[in-house]
Parts: structure tokens; sequence; C-alpha cells
């Protein structure tokens, strides 16, 4: 089973999001800022993350992609928030937030997880 850190602030779409994970067979990890997010990867000594989902604009954020990568450096992530500024370095893929009335949202962020799992290089 795959290992998915999800960092929000927004514990409905983190929620919403745990559950597309589930229901694909992935193990979501949900934090809700950059520094729960670090103390629960020390907490359960998780060396082995595939993904990384976070919102660019939390606080902490940039420097957790970048501790990440020091000892995960094929791990790959995925940037919730089309409005940020998007040279976020170490981003392989950005997503906007799903719109609850769209009842494929859920089928579209999963084929995006595997898409983005399948991608083999790193980004810059």
């Amino acid at each position: 089973m795959k290992n998915v850190l999800i960092v929000d602030s927004d514990l409905g779409f983190i929620f919403w999001l745990a559950e597309v994970l589930v229901e694909t067979n992935y193990q979501p990890w949900p934090a809700s800022s950059a520094l729960e997010a670090m103390s629960l990867v020390s907490r359960r000594r998780m060396n082995s993350l595939d993904l990384l989902i976070i919102n660019p604009s939390l606080r902490g954020s940039t420097d957790l992609i970048n501790s990440l990568r020091r000892t995960q450096p094929d791990l790959k992530v995925l940037a919730v928030d089309p409005l940020h500024d998007r040279q976020v370095r170490g981003v392989n893929a950005w997503r906007a937030r799903p719109n609850p009335a769209d009842h494929s949202a859920k089928q579209k962020w999963a084929r995006e997880i595997d898409r983005v799992l399948s991608v083999h290089h790193r980004a810059a």
C-alpha cells in the first residue's frame, strides 16, 4: 500500500481526499500544517512516503518539501492551490480543489494521483 501525506488547513478537504485515497487502496496520513506533518513523519518514522499532497500557501510548506526530499529524493509532490505562485520548487503537479457539486471529482483526483505516482522523473 502506498503512503500519502496530505497537508492542508482545510479539514473538510483532508477528509474528502483521505476517503478518495482509501477507496483507491492508498494509506492517507493527514496533517493540518507543515509542522504537524513533520511531527507525524518523525513519530511514525515514515521513510517510505510515496506522495505528498500539500497546499503550498501554508507556512513552512517549502521547508517541508525540501526536508522530505532530502531523505526521500523520489518523493512525488502534488500541490493543491492553482492560484499560488507555481514557482515552488519540487512540485510534480498542480491540482485545483474539488468542486463538491462535481460528482466525478473523486475519479478525477484518483486518476491524477495515479498519474503523478507513475511519473518516474524527479521535479526540479
